[in-house]
């Protein structure tokens, strides 16, 4: 038996999303497959965000200039550094929370520009960030560690389950459609929106009758959690930002886990991962565009199951989790005996 010490369990509390879905996840998947019985060494937590594999150092989001000394010493000859945002489009961004904004705007003003030089790869999640960080980019798509769920949830609906998964992030690019939501609602009461925020809901979303809030959680509950929800549809809005245009795909494969049909707006990681037979996915219009396709949605939940069992399918085939694995044993060749 395996008895977690102190700094394990510190560890497994303050992970980062970033770390799982870029990092841990492809490596423990590598480490099950082992090609040819080789295997990759032991994964050293040695700081917050900070990991040594081998003679290969990983930075994750968040790190300090004193990191790098600290990698360097510990006989670390080659640096990764992963990157999921646009760390400086985040910090000029006004919609995002006052408080995630300087937590952004501290980051890119101070460690972040010693980390991209520092790195001999940056590990980003699409074709945005990719072109930031130039030579030294690698793209590897954010990996779950379950498989999507299948639409059983569909075979009886009494009510039509709508979530949204974003955080708090994510609240103002909801409240652009909140009206137009609210008038849906009220014209399909057999429907319910569920979101999750730290406070209120946006007006006029607040206090409506069909609409449960929810308290965001941590990471590590969250990721335990989700797979087990269940929906038949999510929504992601995202207003057309320098921040948003750099973000993962990583909601498609949340929407997927959840079972739910994904309604969203476009973005590049979002259109690669779901390529060109999703397309109906995406709504890139106004609020009344928005308005008309859930409307159409709610009126059709079996046109709401063939698009989730459409995704499912494409999530499976792509398999993101032994594509990410196959880029980490190919960046950590070295390390691998």
């Amino acid at each position: 038996m395996i008895h977690p010490t102190p700094q394990s369990v510190r560890e497994y509390r303050d992970r980062l999303p970033t770390t799982d879905l870029y990092f841990l996840n492809p490596l423990r998947a590598w480490k099950r497959v082992e090609p040819d019985g080789r295997r990759i060494p032991p994964i050293r937590n040695l700081a917050p965000n900070i990991y040594a594999v081998g003679r290969t150092g990983v930075i994750v989001r968040y790190g300090r200039e004193a990191d790098i000394d600290r990698l360097r010493h510990a006989g670390i000859g080659r640096l990764v550094y992963i990157a999921d945002d646009d760390f400086a489009a985040g910090a000029e961004d006004a919609r995002l929370p006052a408080r995630y904004r300087e937590k952004l705007a501290a980051f890119a003003e101070g460690a972040w520009p010693s980390l991209r030089q520092a790195a001999d790869i940056v590990i980003v999640p699409g074709s945005v960030l990719a072109a930031a960080y130039g030579g030294k980019a690698r793209v590897i798509p954010p990996a779950w560690h379950r498989k999507p769920a299948p639409s059983d949830h569909f075979a009886r609906i009494d009510r039509i389950e709508v979530v949204h998964l974003g955080t708090g992030s994510h609240l103002s690019d909801l409240a652009a459609l909140a009206d137009a939501i609210a008038e849906v609602l009220k014209a399909h009461p057999q429907a319910r929106l569920t979101l999750f925020s730290p406070g209120r809901a946006p007006p006029p979303l607040e206090g409506h009758r069909q609409v449960r809030v929810r308290r965001p959680m941590s990471w590590w509950r969250y990721k335990l959690s989700l797979p087990r929800m269940r929906y038949h549809m999510a929504l992601y809005p995202l207003t057309d930002t320098a921040f948003n245009r750099a973000r993962s795909a990583n909601k498609l494969y949340e929407h997927a886990l959840v079972g739910a049909a994904s309604l969203m707006s476009p973005n590049p990681a979002l259109q690669a991962a779901a390529g060109p037979g999703l397309s109906h996915l995406f709504v890139d219009g106004s609020s009344e565009d928005w308005a008309s396709r859930i409307a159409a949605d709610l009126a059709d939940p079996a046109a709401l199951r063939r698009r989730a069992d459409a995704t499912r399918a494409r999530i499976c085939a792509a398999d993101p989790l032994e594509n990410s694995a196959r880029a980490w044993g190919e960046i950590l060749a070295d390390e691998i005996s």
